[in-house]
């Protein structure tokens, strides 16, 4: 690099660099799931709402199903978002009265 002009010089740095940036690193996290406002998501988390439901070894608290009805009434009406927040709503309360016990 010594006999290179400054020009040069900076861009086989810049080349260097950008070599070295799209080498994978061992230590990055997996990628995450990609999630979207489809219809085919709200099936995704109605089934997992439903699930928890399911095993669950006392009745569900009617927050959760008044939420996930709600969230499938929204869903079957195009309003994707809302039902979305619902059931997200409902399976976050479903996840957590399961951490806590019976």
């Amino acid at each position: 690099m010594v006999g290179m002009g400054p020009i040069a010089r900076t861009a086989s740095i810049g080349a260097v660099a950008v070599w070295l940036g799209a080498m994978p690193v061992a230590s990055q996290a997996p990628p995450q799931e990609v999630t979207s406002d489809t219809p085919q998501y709200c099936l995704h988390l109605l089934d997992r709402v439903s699930e928890m439901v399911r095993i669950a070894q006392t009745p569900p608290p009617r927050e959760v199903t008044f939420l996930s009805s709600e969230g499938r009434r929204m869903c079957d009406q195009g309003q994707t978002r809302g039902g979305i927040l619902r059931l997200r709503r409902a399976l976050v309360m479903m996840m957590h009265r399961s951490d806590d016990g019976p």
